[in-house]
């Protein structure tokens, strides 16, 4: 009896072993969506490479995006937003922080007062950023000046380390001063999506 069972256990985890190059391919191997050319080219031309992914894996969670349309917002566009069922989560001029799924992205691309589409993240991570460098955030975007340098205060759960810093310089940033929990670092006004990847930052402000 004692032979059969362990005869039986050794057959389940050799069935098991056997199966894992399987799920494993199944899981790895999912189907990137394919867009027609023109779309591709859409993709290449008008969102930035996160978002090209994010249209790519597909997916049903919504996220924020930063989108620049070539005439005010307020004016000329949240009615035509509205109809497609994208709502405004904040707006200045002619950029706005919009929700969208993954499905939205390429019919909002085919949009021709659009001019650029940017991943922002899980709405969520808005209430993590100052509302002043928010509207910053939208007028640099919406002037293209979001390569640009600026100084910003950041706030960690605590002091930080290595991981922190290395974080802080994979988002595109330098680090001027530390004080405690409390940096103030200077780089491009477009890492900051990057910069709140890190649950470890509770807050970005402009530094004075």
């Amino acid at each position: 009896m004692k032979g059969n069972t362990r005869r039986r256990r050794l057959l389940s985890l050799l069935l098991l072993a056997a199966s894992l190059p399987l799920l494993a391919g199944c899981r790895f191997g999912e189907k990137r969506r394919t867009f027609s050319p023109p779309d591709t080219e859409l993709l290449r031309a008008k969102a930035d490479p996160r978002l090209r992914k994010e249209a790519e894996t597909g997916g049903t969670e919504p996220f924020a995006a930063i989108a620049v349309f070539r005439n005010d917002v307020f004016l000329d566009q949240s009615e035509a937003l509205g109809r497609s069922s994208l709502p405004i989560l904040n707006e200045l001029g002619n950029s706005a922080i919009l929700l969208l799924y993954p499905a939205q992205i390429v019919p909002l691309l085919k949009d021709p007062s659009l001019r650029k589409l940017a991943w922002f993240g899980p709405q969520g991570l808005l209430a993590r950023l100052d509302p002043t460098l928010e509207f910053d955030l939208l007028t640099r975007f919406g002037a293209g000046t979001e390569d640009r340098d600026v100084n910003l205060l950041l706030r960690f759960v605590d002091v930080g380390g290595a991981a922190e810093e290395r974080h802080v310089t994979d988002s595109g940033f330098r680090i001027a001063t530390r004080a405690g929990p409390t940096w103030v670092v200077t780089g491009p006004i477009a890492g900051i999506p990057k910069l709140l990847e890190s649950d470890r930052i509770i807050y970005i402000e402009k530094a004075s």
